[in-house]
């Protein structure tokens, strides 16, 4: 991912990159999870697990509002 992002999830990673390249803006208004939940978040959604993925955001998800 390159750049801002605006309603989403990312990693916590993710976030810190933007934040240095683009500045505190970079990620506004969206969802920024650790890493290791971020990966378990992701592969849930793939596997169409929504309901336990909606768990895991629930639980680990930080909101850039």
């Amino acid at each position: 991912m390159e750049g801002f992002i605006c309603g989403g999830v990312i990693s916590q990673s993710q976030h810190e990159k933007n934040v240095e390249e683009y500045g505190v803006w970079a990620d506004t208004m969206s969802w920024v999870m650790p890493d290791e939940h971020y990966k378990t978040y992701i592969e849930l959604k793939e596997k169409g697990w929504d309901k336990h993925a909606q768990v895991i955001f629930e639980k680990f998800a930080q909101s850039q509002i």
